[in-house]
């Protein structure tokens, strides 16, 4: 197992890479370039689905979704490898800070420390009791009751208000859909996080494939899962409730602007 030095100078080697990546590239600019390429694919891939087709717009979108997650990915890895390999030319990434050589044969694998084995904690639970009267369950329950009544009656004669209200709490539900989906795709496409946690584990694979080192890690394409599956659980979420949204409201649209110009006309 490796040693709690040989780890530390591990962590060093990688803060060395970061300051370097940051130093020497506006990652920001490449996350906005990235997310730009990716919208493009994703626009691409949209506007095929509606050529050859495709009438449900959930479904749509969700194919969208995944075709653009792809290619992301995709753009992500080549993108990193191609940071990395700027300064490093043929020999690897060799950083500030080398890694340390644990010795022994060059197929030894060693495993880094568990992040929960290292720090931990606990807490305790503790009960409380707790005590009614049902005379006064009895009495909540009454005008709650009466409550209930009386809305379903407001609502049985409110036919002509409800006419008004579907289309408005429909277009706000519209709304605040486009609104989340296009938060969690910024978060997703446009960040440039996960460039430099793949930039950093290509570069130590470049550099351990050169050393005794062996250390076991995640791999690139699991770090960028893991920072990125939120977001797209998230767009794939208000992308797939925005598209059913329209497929119920707006049957004819086929697509966003299609139907945001089928409810203007409508108004």
């Amino acid at each position: 197992m490796i040693n709690l030095s040989n780890w530390r100078s591990v962590r060093l080697w990688e803060s060395s890479v970061e300051r370097q990546l940051r130093q020497r590239h506006w990652l920001g600019l490449h996350g906005l370039c990235i997310g730009t390429i990716v919208l493009g694919v994703m626009w691409a891939a949209a506007h095929l689905q509606m050529l050859m087709g495709s009438d449900s717009l959930a479904l749509r979108y969700a194919a969208t979704l995944g075709v653009g997650y792809l290619a992301y990915l995709l753009v992500l890895r080549t993108w990193a490898a191609v940071l990395v390999r700027q300064r490093s030319g043929d020999d690897g990434w060799h950083g500030d800070v080398p890694l340390p050589d644990i010795g022994g044969s060059s197929n030894s694998c060693v495993a880094a420390p568990d992040p929960a084995m290292v720090s931990g904690g606990g807490g305790d639970f503790g009960g409380a009791g707790a005590s009614g009267d049902f005379s006064e369950g009895t009495e909540v329950s009454g005008s709650l009751g009466d409550v209930a009544s009386g809305a379903l009656e407001a609502a049985g004669s409110a036919d002509e208000g409800a006419v008004v209200v579907v289309p408005v709490v429909a277009i706000f539900l519209i709304g605040c859909a486009v609104f989340l989906g296009a938060g969690c795709l910024l978060l997703l496409y446009f960040g440039w996080e996960a460039l430099l946690t793949v930039a950093v584990e290509l570069a130590f694979s470049y550099v351990s494939a050169r050393t005794a080192v062996r250390v076991v890690r995640e791999g690139w394409l699991s770090a960028a899962v893991r920072l990125t599956w939120k977001p797209l659980m998230g767009a794939l979420f208000c992308a797939v409730a925005l598209g059913a949204m329209l497929d119920y409201f707006v049957p004819a649209a086929h697509s966003l602007p299609h139907a945001i110009r089928l409810i203007k006309g409508a108004g």
